[in-house]
C-alpha cells in the first residue's frame, strides 16, 4: 500500500514538473517521455524519464525537475568521472528510478541524425558504475496512440506543442478532445529506439471522441507543416473554431512572415497567408462584422476589408469579383467574393490577412473551422497516398496501441 501511495505521488510529481515546463515556455525545446516496466515480478517498478537538454539554462531545469541533490549527484559522477562539464542542446538525459532508489543516470550525446553514444552510471551497492556504448539512431515512422486523461495539453504538454505547430488549420482539434477521448499520430523522424530525438513531421492523426466524433486526417506534405484532409467524404465540415476557414478545402500555400518574394527573389515580409483556389471559388467572411471597404488595394488588387469590433480585422486580395459592399454588415460563413489573381499575383489564390489593433498577425494562431475534404489541385492523388496511412491509423486506435511501421 505504501509503495502505491509511493507512485501515486512521484506520478503527480512528474505531472506537475511537465507543467512547469509549458509554463516556462521550454515547451519547444523539451520532451518528456515516461515509460514503465515490471519485468523484475510484481514486487518491483522501474520508471525512466526521458528529459531533451534545452539550448539555455538546463541545470535550474533539472534541478527542479529531479530534485537539487539528484541533479548534484548525477552532474559530479558526470563531470569526475567522464569529464563532462556540459550537456549539448538536443541530447537526451535519462533517469531510471526503482524502489524508491536511483537504478541510473544515462547521457544519451549524439553526434549526428544517425550516431551517438550513451554514457551511463548504474547503481552497484552504494556506488555508481559507469558504461559507455555506441547508439544507432534510426529515421522511423511511428505511431502514437493517447487515451486522454485530463486533457491533451495536460497529459504531454510537450508533444502537444509539436503537434499544435504542425496541424496548422486544425490544432484547435487537440483543445477539443475530453477525458476517455482518443488521438493517434503518425509521426517522421529520428529515433533512439522508442525515444524520439527529432520530429521531421506529423503525417496524420486519428480521433475517437464523444464530442467532436470519429475521424481519420492525413497529410498532403510530409515535412514540418501539413494540411490535413480525409481521404473520403464522411466528414465535411470540421469542428467551429475561433474563425470559418475563409476558402472551403483550401489548401495553404504561403505562409505568415518573411519570404521569397515571387516576382524577384528577394526577401520580402508576408503579412497574411496565401490559399490556393481556382477563379470565382466562393470566398466566406471569417467572421461577423461590417465591411469598411471594397475596391483596389494596391499590390493586394481587388480586395475587401471587414471589422469584426474589438480591433479585429480581416483582409481578403486578389478577389476577382465582389459579392457585398462597403457598409454592409455580414455574418460569418458568408460568400462575400470569387477568388482571383488581380494585383501582385502569379495564380488564382486568395490571400488572406489578420490585424489586431492594427498590427497584422499570423492568421494561423487561431483555430478554423474548415471542409476537410482534398482541394481540387490535389484530390485524386491523394486519395491514393492516404489509404495506406488511413488504414494504419485505424489499427492503432482498434489495438488502442503504439507502434512502428514501415514506410
Amino acid at each position: 500500500m505504501k509503495k502505491f501511495a509511493f507512485f501515486l505521488i512521484l506520478a503527480a510529481f512528474l505531472s506537475a514538473a511537465a507543467f512547469y515546463l509549458y509554463q516556462e515556455s521550454l515547451k519547444k525545446d523539451v520532451r518528456i517521455s515516461l515509460s514503465w516496466s515490471n519485468k523484475n515480478s510484481g514486487k518491483k517498478y522501474k520508471q525512466t524519464l526521458h528529459l531533451q537538454v534545452p539550448n539555455t539554462k538546463y541545470d535550474d531545469f533539472f534541478a527542479e525537475i529531479l530534485g537539487n541533490e539528484s541533479w548534484t549527484n548525477a552532474k559530479s559522477l558526470f563531470r569526475k568521472k567522464a569529464g563532462l562539464t556540459k550537456f549539448m542542446n538536443g541530447d537526451v538525459f535519462s533517469v531510471t528510478t526503482g524502489g524508491g532508489k536511483i537504478i541510473s543516470y544515462d547521457l544519451h550525446h549524439y553526434k549526428n541524425n544517425s550516431k551517438g553514444e550513451l554514457i551511463s552510471f548504474v547503481r552497484h551497492g552504494s556506488d555508481f558504475v559507469q558504461k559507455n556504448e555506441p547508439i544507432d539512431l534510426e529515421e522511423k515512422t511511428m505511431i502514437r496512440f493517447y487515451t486522454i486523461k485530463t486533457s491533451f495539453a495536460e497529459d504531454d504538454p510537450q508533444f502537444y506543442e509539436i503537434a499544435k505547430e504542425r496541424l496548422i488549420w486544425d490544432w484547435g482539434i487537440l483543445d477539443k478532445l475530453k477525458p476517455g477521448d482518443s488521438i493517434a499520430f503518425m509521426i517522421k523522424g529520428i529515433f533512439d529506439k522508442d525515444i524520439l530525438v527529432k520530429t521531421y513531421g506529423i503525417i496524420g492523426f486519428s480521433v475517437k471522441s464523444k464530442n467532436i466524433g470519429d475521424f481519420t486526417m492525413t497529410a498532403f506534405r510530409d515535412y514540418i507543416y501539413g494540411d490535413y484532409f480525409v481521404s473520403g467524404h464522411t466528414v465535411i465540415l470540421s469542428p467551429p473554431g475561433f474563425f470559418r476557414a475563409p476558402i472551403d478545402s483550401g489548401r495553404i500555400t504561403s505562409y505568415f512572415g518573411e519570404r521569397k518574394d515571387p516576382f524577384n527573389k528577394s526577401k520580402r515580409f508576408h503579412s497574411g497567408v496565401d490559399i490556393l483556389a481556382k477563379t470565382d471559388t466562393p470566398v466566406r467572411a471569417a467572421e461577423s462584422g461590417k465591411v469598411i471597404f471594397v475596391g483596389e488595394k494596391g499590390g493586394l488588387g481587388k480586395a475587401i476589408v471587414i471589422d469584426h469590433g474589438n480591433g479585429l480585422r480581416t483582409i481578403y486580395g486578389h478577389l476577382n469579383r465582389y459579392l457585398t459592399a462597403a457598409g454592409m454588415n455580414v455574418v460569418r460563413g458568408e460568400i462575400i467574393a470569387g477568388a482571383g489573381s488581380t494585383g501582385r499575383s502569379t495564380a488564382p489564390h486568395l490571400h488572406f490577412t489578420v490585424m489586431q489593433n492594427g498590427k497584422n498577425v499570423d492568421p494561423l494562431l487561431f483555430t478554423y473551422e474548415r471542409v476537410w475534404t482534398a482541394p481540387f489541385d490535389i484530390s485524386g492523388t491523394f486519395r491514393t497516398l492516404s489509404a495506406k496511412r488511413t488504414v494504419q491509423l485505424e489499427k492503432a486506435m482498434e489495438k488502442k496501441k503504439s507502434f512502428f511501421i514501415k514506410d
